[in-house]
């Protein structure tokens, strides 16, 4: 039978073999911490940006030669004018030793005024595709990309016009509100100085219901003592009421689709919360909304409306 003899690796070797055991058992980064470097990959090109956009175009290319220069061949300088490139520049190197030198070494270097911001860029240059031989590809790739980014930014222009556009509206809409809400005050202001000064002429005089025809001629009324002695208290009409945030509504029809048609004439204005039935009493309604401006606009746009063939709604503010 044959014996294997087997042989102990040398010294070293379990040394080596120690190391690169612990080595291949070291945790492995997890996705999320892979995720959190964002660092772009070490290139042969340099993007740089806060570059002072004051500084003429061809006067800026010269700056960034003369002090790049000075780590390596600079194959070439692009930077643009428009809008998209301004205070931003690539400076491309022939091998990457110089360019991770000069990154390390310029980083921060203020440059007219302002600290440089320089990374790796990210994308392949122009003078490294013609010289590997693929610029055809890379030149159609950095056309869809910049049609990509053209079409982004189109869009982008839309919703900021759209946006100032909604907000001008709104500022209008608020503007046309408070000229109604300060027209409207005016107005009750007025009423209530006729109200005052009808009440200091009479000050038990009576006011009919809304609706109700005029008493006839001869007909009697109580007034004065009368009034005083039946209990009668003077009240403020309908239409001198302060404003507040509920409204009342009479002389609606019976209907049992009234609610429902409430709730649609309403709820156009702004702030509108509900529409409250009297149960057991037909042809009255409240109205709330979010505060008595709103309610204001409201009473001033529907009152008077015609809910029915027979029934022209009266709208006041609620008593409290």
């Amino acid at each position: 039978m044959d014996v294997v003899m087997t042989q102990a690796p040398p010294a070293e070797d379990t040394s080596a073999a120690t190391t690169a055991a612990s080595t291949s058992t070291a945790p492995a980064p997890t996705t999320t911490e892979m995720a959190v470097d964002n660092t772009p990959a070490p290139s042969l090109t340099l993007y740089i940006k806060n570059l002072n956009e004051k500084i003429k175009l061809d006067v800026l290319k010269k700056s960034l030669k003369a002090l790049f220069g000075q780590y390596g061949q600079v194959l070439e300088i692009v930077a643009h004018s428009n809008i998209r490139m301004r205070g931003q520049a690539f400076v491309v190197f022939e091998d990457q030793e110089s360019a991770s030198k000069a990154l390390a070494e310029v980083q921060s270097f203020p440059l007219y005024g302002k600290p440089m911001v320089i990374q790796f860029s990210k994308n392949k240059s122009d003078a490294h595709a013609k010289k590997d031989g693929d610029f055809e590809e890379h030149h159609k790739q950095r056309l869809l990309t910049k049609e990509k980014f053209a079409n982004e930014f189109k869009h982008k222009k839309r919703q900021q016009k759209l946006q100032a556009k909604q907000q001008a509206l709104a500022q209008e809409q608020q503007r046309l509100l408070e000229e109604q809400q300060q027209a409207l005050l005016a107005q009750q202001q007025q009423q209530q100085a006729i109200f005052a000064a009808q009440q200091h002429q009479n000050p038990y005089q009576q006011y009919p219901p809304y609706g109700a025809q005029p008493a006839a001629a001869g007909a009697s009324s109580l007034s004065g003592a009368g009034a005083a002695a039946a209990g009668g208290v003077p009240m403020i009409p309908d239409e001198y009421l302060p404003r507040n945030s509920i409204l009342f509504l009479q002389n609606l029809p019976q209907e049992s689709t009234v609610e429902a048609q409430l709730v649609s004439l309403f709820q156009q204005y702004p702030g509108f919360k509900e529409v409250r039935m009297v149960p057991g009493k037909k042809g009255i309604a409240f109205v709330e909304y979010d505060n008595e401006y709103y309610s204001a606009a409201a009473k001033t746009a529907l009152a008077d409306y015609q809910v029915g063939p027979e029934h022209k709604m009266k709208v006041t503010f609620a008593r409290k």
